[in-house]
């Protein structure tokens, strides 16, 4: 703990560096200490805004900075550690070792995914730490600070939920395997670390920090300055996540359904769903970054490693879409335009299979907004929790009502002869028939790319196969398994962690190699 996460005081300044300059515009933003800045609800409110920036920010290893850009890194690396994203070449070499599983033996690295991953996560925590311990101390109007405090704790909470996925199993028949370690205190240099203790109790943490933030939220809901600070429908969807990991199924219906309530939140259809993925003014948007000009980065990014039309990473290492989940999408569902088709050829981002689903903004000026989370993930939280909780009926019209937006002219026909069963029976592949097997695949088809595939094939129990419908592509890292809680599914501790944490043992505490 003690060499790792160090910087907390200092990441809150220089994570301010692009906010709005409405707070001591006398001061440097990389000169102010944490007692100033902490001073009042304004002054949280701007630490705040720098824990934000954090998000998208690279630079979280020492080096192979270019694959370590925060949230969307998460997303992208989880994705092809799953089947449904193929990348056709090394390329560069950027995210094509988590593709091929050899990262884990990385872990003594700084520039590694363990350590990036770590790194970033706890740093968001250690920062939110600082602004929390500054509660009672902190001047000004008593309904701002409440909210900012709220802020930190469900950023807090999305940052240890990302951080057990990544690193131990997943929750159910987990619960009393080693976790991460816990920390709601601020933390320096000299601060003794904790150890890892179990799940259940990050667990309990984590719900405790979005049961008391989603209580504040509520006082005031319509309170969000912008769409990347957190907010009460923000904090509900994170609630209705980490319930359906814990397979609460009433709670993750129900946080979900409040999470889909804020005024204004849509999911959309039409050209919206063919603009590129890259604005986060679209409707169904809860969760994103606005990227404006003087923070964009030409290649530290997710569209560099996405957008193959532009002459970044992805034109010599495309994403590809594994064409068996290809195949399942029908030709009048409007998402069938996301990648290319089997005959597609010629420039880069032409190629068979290529995603075209996230694109620039403006690739001259490598501008595209980060977009998080979105309604229409709500929506399928929404379906799967309600058929597990055997309200089938419910769980379909749910279904239907976002199929209706993807496949006006076909959903019926799909969903026509469906079983209504919540058993999960297809796999990696196969024939959709239940209910939830159409739950499952409308999910993975529309959050390709967005929600972490490895994570759901975690909690799903599923395993994977990348091999079997993979006959039309020429390329593909040939790796699979239908191991449920297969150990090369999660992250190595960094050694770094064992290095200043005396509370952790390398030869005991490390996840199995």
């Amino acid at each position: 703990m003690k060499k790792l996460i160090y910087a907390s005081i200092i990441s809150l300044a220089l994570g301010m560096t692009s906010c709005k300059k409405d707070f001591l515009e006398t001061s440097p933003t990389d000169r102010i200490d944490a007692p100033t800045m902490l001073e009042n609800a304004d002054g949280a409110q701007v630490a705040m805004n720098g824990i934000y920036r954090m998000l998208y920010l690279s630079g979280w290893s020492t080096g192979n900075t270019d694959q370590n850009f925060g949230i969307m890194s998460t997303k992208l690396y989880t994705s092809l550690m799953g089947e449904d994203m193929v990348q056709d070449a090394q390329g560069n070499g950027w995210f094509y070792f988590d593709y091929k599983f050899d990262v884990r033996s990385r872990y003594t690295a700084t520039t590694w995914r363990s350590y990036a991953t770590w790194n970033f996560y706890y740093t968001l925590i250690s920062n939110a730490n600082y602004i929390l311990a500054a509660e009672t101390t902190v001047t000004g109007d008593a309904d701002k600070i409440e909210n900012v405090m709220a802020q930190a704790r469900a950023i807090r909470a999305y940052a240890y939920f990302q951080l057990i996925q990544a690193f131990q199993q997943t929750y159910k028949g987990h619960e009393s395997a080693p976790g991460v370690p816990l920390y709601t205190e601020p933390t320096t240099s000299s601060s003794q670390g904790a150890g890892r203790g179990t799940v259940e109790e990050v667990y309990t943490q984590i719900n405790k920090d979005l049961d008391d933030a989603i209580t504040a939220f509520a006082k005031n809901k319509g309170l969000q300055l912008q769409k990347t600070n957190i907010d009460y429908y923000l904090a509900n969807a994170i609630k209705a996540n980490v319930s359906l990991v814990q397979n609460k199924w009433d709670d993750a219906a129900k946080y979900a359904e409040e999470a889909l309530t804020k005024p204004g939140l849509a999911m959309i259809s039409g050209d919206d769903l063919l603009s590129g993925f890259n604005n986060t003014g679209l409707k169904n948007v809860l969760w994103g970054a606005e990227i404006i000009a003087d923070q964009a980065t030409v290649y530290a990014s997710f569209f560099s490693h996405m957008d193959a039309s532009a002459d970044r990473y992805a034109a010599s290492s495309r994403k590809c879409i594994y064409n068996w989940l290809y195949d399942q999408i029908p030709a009048s569902d409007i998402r069938k335009q996301w990648w290319n088709n089997q005959t597609d050829g010629g420039e880069a981002e032409t190629k068979p299979y290529n995603q075209v689903k996230f694109r620039y903004a403006d690739k001259a000026s490598d501008l595209g907004d980060y977009i998080f989370m979105r309604a229409e993930e709500m929506q399928l939280v929404k379906a799967e929790a309600l058929a597990n909780a055997g309200r089938l009926a419910e769980a379909k019209t749910a279904l239907e009502d976002l199929l209706k937006l993807r496949n006006p002219s076909g959903y019926q026909a799909m969903l026509a002869n469906v079983t209504m069963s919540k058993d999960l029976t297809m796999g990696s592949i196969g024939a959709p028939r239940t209910l939830m097997d159409h739950i499952i695949l409308q999910r993975r088809i529309e959050l390709w790319g967005e929600a972490e595939r490895a994570f759901d094939i975690l909690r799903l129990k599923t395993g994977f196969d990348r091999k079997a419908g993979n006959t039309n592509h020429s390329f593909f890292v040939n790796w699979n398994t239908l191991e449920p809680a297969n150990k090369e599914m999660i992250l190595t501790i960094p050694q770094k962690e064992f290095d200043g944490n005396k509370s952790l043992d390398a030869t005991k505490d490390q996840n199995p190699m």
